[in-house]
C-alpha cells in the first residue's frame, strides 16, 4: 500500500515536472507569455546576445560603405548619429512591450495590426527580409572560410566559388542545428563568441593604427563620392546607418522577451546592439579607407599578416554564426504565432528547416545577391521606420503601455483586436503612408533626393509620418467604432 502510494507520489511529480517543462518549452517558442522567472537572461546576458547580433561582417560592410560617401571624421559621426537613433526608436518599438508582458512580438502586434494584419507585417518585414539576410550573412561566412583557404594555400580567393557555397550551406545547416536545440543553446553560444568578438574588433583597430595614424586617417577622404555636395555625401552616410539601426525592428522583440524585466529589455540594446555595430562599423571604415577595400575578407589578412588574418576571419565567421541563430530563432518565434493550425502543428526543428530551404537556394544559385547588399540595407529602412513609429505611438501614445494578454492570446475571430476583418486598416495605411515618405524624400536605387532629405533625411520623416497618421486617426476613427480596446 505503501510502495503504491509512493510509486504513486513519484508518477504525479514526474507528470507535473514534464507538464512544466512543456509548458516552459511553449513559452519559449512563443505560444504563451513567458513568466518573470522563465526568463533567461540578465542585464549583461542580453547585452552579449545583443552584441553577437551586431557584430558580424555586415558592421564592416556598412562602415565600408560609409567610407564610399564620406571620409573617417564625417564617417564616425555618421555612424553615431544614425546607429544611436535608430537603435534607440527601434527598441523604444519593440523591447518595453516585450520585456513587460513577456510576450511575442508578434502576437504584440495583433493590438497594431490585427490578427490579419500582423500577418501582412511578417511577411513583409520577416519572411522576405530575415530569408535574405540569412542567405547572405551565410555568404559572408562562406567568403571568409574561402579566404582562409585561399591564405592558407597561397592561393587567390573566389568569392563566388565552389568552397564559399558549400561552407554557406554548411553555416546554414549548423544554424538549424543550434536554434533546434531551443534559446538556451543560443544563449551558450553568444556568451562564448560575443565576448571573444569584441576584442578582436579592439585588436584589428589597434592593428590599423599600427599602420596610419589616426590623425592621419582622419584627413583621409572619400573612396568614391557620388555628389560634390558634401552635406549630400554625409547625409546620406547617416541614412545608410538608420537603415542599420532600423534594420533590427523584425528580431529584438522576440530577443526581449527572454530578459528577466522592462529595463533589462531596453536599455541593453544601447550598450550591445549600438556599441558593437558602430565599434565594427568605425573598424570597417577606417580599414576601407585605409587599404582602398571594403571586403573584410581582403583587408583583414593585408592589415593583420596571414597568421593573425587567419585567426581574424575564423573569427568574424562565426561571429555570422551567432547573427544568423539570434534572426533565425526570432523569425520562427513569429512564424508559428501569425501562421495558421497546421503551421503551428509542423514540430519546432522541421518548421526551422523549412524556412532555411529559401536561404539555401539563394546561397546555392545567385550568390550574386551578396553584391547588392547596400541597397537592399537601405530599402529595408523603408518599411522599419515606419513599422517603429507606429509601435511607439500606439503603445506609448495611445494604449499607455498597457495590453490585454488574454485578448491577445484568445479566439482572435470575434475579439477585441479583430478590428475589420482581423485588419487594421489604419495601421496599414500608416505604414503605406511612411514608406511613401521615404521613397519620396530618398530613392535608395537612385540616390535621388529631395532638398529637405539634406536636413532630416529619409528614416526619421518615414518614423514620424506612420507614427502620425496612426495617432490621429486611431483618435478619430477607431475609439469611435470600438476597436482595438483603446482606453
Amino acid at each position: 500500500m505503501t510502495d503504491h502510494v509512493t510509486h504513486g507520489g513519484f508518477a504525479a511529480i514526474e507528470t507535473e515536472r514534464q507538464e512544466a517543462s512543456r509548458n516552459r518549452a511553449a513559452a519559449e517558442r512563443g505560444d504563451a507569455p513567458l513568466l518573470p522567472y522563465e526568463r533567461l537572461w540578465g542585464f549583461w546576458e542580453f547585452t552579449y546576445a545583443n552584441s553577437a547580433l551586431a557584430i558580424a561582417t555586415w558592421a564592416f560592410l556598412i562602415g565600408g560603405s560609409v567610407g564610399l560617401f564620406v571620409g573617417p571624421k564625417e564617417g564616425i559621426a555618421a555612424i553615431v548619429i544614425g546607429n544611436i537613433v535608430g537603435v534607440m526608436l527601434t527598441a523604444l518599438a519593440t523591447t518595453p512591450l516585450s520585456g513587460r508582458y513577456g510576450i511575442e512580438q508578434f502576437v504584440a502586434l495583433r493590438s497594431q495590426f490585427g490578427y490579419n494584419g500582423s500577418r501582412v507585417v511578417y511577411v513583409l518585414a520577416v519572411v522576405v527580409l530575415t530569408m535574405g539576410w540569412l542567405a547572405v550573412l551565410a555568404m559572408m561566412f562562406g567568403r571568409s572560410i574561402d579566404g582562409l583557404a585561399a591564405l592558407s594555400a597561397g592561393e587567390a580567393a573566389n568569392p563566388t566559388g565552389i568552397k564559399m557555397i558549400v561552407a554557406a550551406v554548411g553555416a546554414i545547416l549548423v544554424t538549424w542545428f543550434v536554434v533546434a536545440r531551443g534559446p538556451t543553446s543560443i544563449k551558450f553560444f553568444n556568451m562564448v563568441v560575443s565576448p571573444a568578438l569584441v576584442i578582436l574588433m579592439i585588436v584589428m583597430l589597434y592593428l590599423i593604427l599600427q599602420h596610419r595614424s589616426f590623425a592621419e586617417l582622419l584627413a583621409m577622404p572619400a573612396l568614391a563620392p557620388p555628389f560634390e555636395d558634401n552635406t549630400l555625401n554625409f547625409i546620406i552616410a547617416v541614412e545608410v546607418n538608420l537603415a542599420a539601426g532600423f534594420s533590427w525592428w523584425p528580431y529584438i522583440g522576440n530577443l526581449a522577451r527572454l530578459t528577466k524585466n522592462e529595463r533589462t529589455a531596453f536599455w541593453p540594446n544601447i550598450l550591445g546592439i549600438f556599441g558593437a555595430a558602430a565599434l565594427g562599423e568605425i573598424v570597417g571604415l577606417l580599414a576601407a579607407v585605409a587599404l582602398g577595400d571594403s571586403d573584410p575578407t581582403i583587408w583583414m589578412t593585408k592589415i593583420a599578416g596571414p597568421v593573425i588574418g587567419i585567426i581574424a576571419l575564423l573569427f568574424v565567421a562565426f561571429a555570422n554564426m551567432t547573427s544568423m541563430a539570434n534572426i533565425l530563432y526570432t523569425s520562427i518565434v513569429g512564424l508559428r504565432q501569425v501562421g495558421t493550425a497546421s503551421v503551428r502543428a509542423i514540430s519546432w526543428g522541421t518548421i526551422l528547416f523549412l524556412f532555411c530551404v529559401i536561404p539555401l537556394g539563394l546561397v546555392v544559385f545567385y550568390p550574386q545577391m551578396y553584391d547588392g547588399f547596400f541597397i537592399f540595407l537601405v530599402w529595408t529602412s523603408a518599411l522599419n521606420s515606419a513599422l517603429a513609429g507606429i509601435g511607439i505611438a500606439d503603445y506609448f501614445f495611445l494604449r499607455g503601455q498597457k495590453l490585454d494578454m488574454r485578448s491577445l492570446h484568445g479566439p482572435q475571430e470575434n475579439g477585441p483586436y479583430r478590428f475589420w476583418g482581423g485588419f487594421n486598416p489604419i495601421s496599414l495605411l500608416a505604414l503605406a503612408a511612411g514608406f511613401l515618405v521615404y521613397v519620396l524624400v530618398f530613392n535608395p536605387q537612385t540616390l535621388a533626393s529631395l532638398p529637405a532629405f539634406k536636413y532630416f533625411t529619409a528614416s526619421v520623416p518615414s518614423c514620424l509620418a506612420a507614427g502620425t497618421v496612426h495617432y490621429v486617426l486611431t483618435r478619430l476613427f477607431a475609439r469611435r467604432r470600438g476597436w482595438g480596446l483603446y482606453p
